[in-house]
């Protein structure tokens, strides 16, 4: 038991150790990783404009990539820029296929939209039909079960099977009970 407890207590401390030392390390070259022990921030004397000018031209091709990446990942091709007079440019078709992907995703919004519009209307009539059946129901319930059987049978299968099951069980079956055994039957059934 105290073997284990030992082995449990060396692992968790070289874990600690590990993890340390990698956090110490990551913050103090650029990528440990790739084997890139470069110190990350490297302290340059600058004493004249020349070197001022060199330093900017050691860095404009970083900053360039860091610009082609970002386009890359918003969707364009690195065909699609050019360099002219240290400015990034892109070109008009790249600006046309921004705006086919606008306007294709406009026409997806103007269909999404329509169709939550019929989704709302179905619902809509889905809520107005069921409160025409709760009230009917309760209407018909009030109702000799003879005579509300007779307008029942007027209203097609669907509407009639509708309203009986809305109604208490015992007035809707006085209801089906004056019914011909096949309209019950079909009344009934399971669709």
């Amino acid at each position: 038991m105290i073997d284990k407890i030992a082995t449990v207590i060396i692992f968790i401390v070289s874990f600690v150790m590990v993890t340390a030392l990698i956090a110490f390390m990551n913050l103090q070259y650029n990528n440990i990783f790739d084997f890139d022990f470069t110190p990350t921030h490297q302290a340059v004397a600058i004493e004249t404009e020349e070197q001022i000018e060199e330093l900017k031209a050691e860095l404009r091709p970083e900053i360039k990539q860091h610009v082609f990446d970002s386009l890359k990942v918003v969707g364009f091709d690195s065909t699609a820029i050019v360099n002219t007079n240290n400015r990034v440019v892109l070109l008009e078709d790249s600006i046309a296929v921004l705006q086919k992907n606008i306007k294709k995703l406009s026409r997806e919004t103007t269909t999404l939209e329509a169709t939550n519009a019929k989704n709302e209307d179905k619902k809509d009539a889905e809520n107005e039909y069921q409160a025409w059946i709760k009230n009917t129901s309760k209407l018909y319930e009030s109702m000799e079960s003879t005579k509300a059987a007779k307008i029942i049978l007027k209203y097609s299968d669907n509407i009639a099977k509708d309203i009986l099951y809305s109604m208490k069980k015992k007035k809707a079956a006085k209801i089906l009970a004056e019914l011909n055994p096949e309209s019950a039957k079909r009344i009934t059934r399971v669709p």
